[in-house]
């Protein structure tokens, strides 16, 4: 199986696996100023913006914060997976503001110059080609338009790195040999300016200081990793945050995001 088929009918088929990550985030970061709502409020966009979002999800990015969305905004969620898609629109309901679409970020079935705003918000490391991704991207916005791409650094949750190796592990979500070539952090602006004139790189300063592990095991269950961990290998696993959060009273776990405006 392909990574792309993976990604629609497995890992992201419907928003399980990503709420139990969302969940992990908004019981235990320590930056009070919320992930959505910080991306939200560095969108800029006129009044009567045409936005597209891909890679949607279950529009976490929006279902919190509708009241404050101009009534003139058009929202096109979209995703690779149908039924994240359905969960996106479950989420906002019948606002008229939104619709929705199935469709690759790299091959985008929209006219040229058709939207205001491009949103990929923690999405682009999963792209086979984000050049053609990026050309798209560059394709679909109007003249002037913007694009607010969010990543990860090489030290997010390097934690989680840890715990794999101990059990003998990798912590990867993608395959190593395509590495370099996914948007990261450090690499981002160089990709980005391969395609725009402009960049701009905001980093979100946060942690995750953790007091219950559950949410954690949940979260590492919905990963390829935690879905290929033997019985033996979850005890393990187990009994060695259980020690940890015993010794220190939470479980630190570094985070590095941020999010590049691009036009």
């Amino acid at each position: 199986m392909d990574e792309r088929t993976y990604l629609r009918t497995q890992q992201y088929g419907t928003a399980s696996n990503l709420n139990a990550r969302i969940e992990l985030h908004r019981r235990f970061s320590t930056n009070p100023y919320p992930w959505h709502t910080w991306v939200l409020d560095h969108i800029s966009a006129p009044d009567n913006a045409h936005i597209l979002e891909v890679g949607c999800g279950p529009a976490s990015l929006w279902r919190d914060h509708l009241t404050r969305i101009p009534s003139t905004w058009r929202i096109v969620l979209a995703d690779l997976s149908e039924g994240m898609g359905k969960d996106a629109m479950a989420h906002v309901g019948h606002d008229r503001r939104f619709s929705c679409v199935c469709a690759d970020i790299q091959a985008l079935p929209f006219e040229a110059d058709t939207f205001d705003v491009v949103i990929a918000n923690h999405m682009l490391y999963h792209v086979h080609d984000v050049h053609a991704a990026l050309r798209n991207v560059r394709r679909v916005l109007k003249a002037g338009g913007r694009f607010y791409a969010a990543t990860n650094g090489p030290r997010h949750l390097a934690q989680f790195h840890e715990w794999a190796h101990r059990l003998g592990r990798e912590w990867l979500t993608f395959d190593r040999s395509t590495l370099q070539e996914r948007f990261l952090l450090h690499n981002g602006e160089h990709m980005l300016r391969m395609h725009f004139q402009h960049v701009r790189r905001h980093d979100y300063p946060d942690a995750l200081h953790i007091t219950d592990i559950e949410p954690l095991l949940a979260y590492i269950a919905s990963t390829p990793v935690g879905q290929s961990l033997r019985k033996d290998e979850w005890q393990t696993l187990r009994a060695l945050l259980e020690d940890e959060l015993a010794r220190h009273s939470l479980i630190r776990v570094e985070k590095e995001s941020g999010l590049f405006e691009a036009w």
